[in-house]
């Protein structure tokens, strides 16, 4: 048993969200994996992107959480789940409220995002 404490979750701003990094591949034995708690806040954007392969699995922790996914608007409710498979272009270019999701990344490889705007 190992507690990773919320003080020592690592923060990464992105363009639009905050990111605290909570367990890696090597926290939990499993290479290519990420959890991480995304924050998203009102009026910023996050611009649309897909992972070559990557897969996400977004939890919706508070929301309503709204994305544009394959060019149709999505709102998750809170307790809802998404899987994004390799490919899905996504992202949110216009964040009217603030929420926060949960992103499991499996399969994860460095430099697989490929940005689009």
């Amino acid at each position: 048993m190992r507690l990773f404490p919320r003080s020592g979750h690592r923060k990464v701003q992105g363009d639009g969200y905050l990111k605290l990094v909570m367990l890696e591949g090597k926290d939990i034995g499993v290479s290519g994996t990420l959890l991480q708690e995304v924050q998203f806040t009102a009026g910023q954007r996050v611009r649309m992107h897909f992972h070559q392969a990557t897969r996400e699995v977004f939890y919706c922790l508070e929301g309503p959480a709204p994305f544009v996914i394959n060019g149709e608007k999505v709102v998750m409710e809170e307790g809802d789940c998404l899987v994004c498979e390799p490919g899905d272009v996504h992202g949110n270019p216009v964040i009217g409220n603030d929420f926060r999701i949960l992103v499991l990344k499996v399969g994860l490889r460095e430099h697989d995002t490929v940005w689009l705007d």
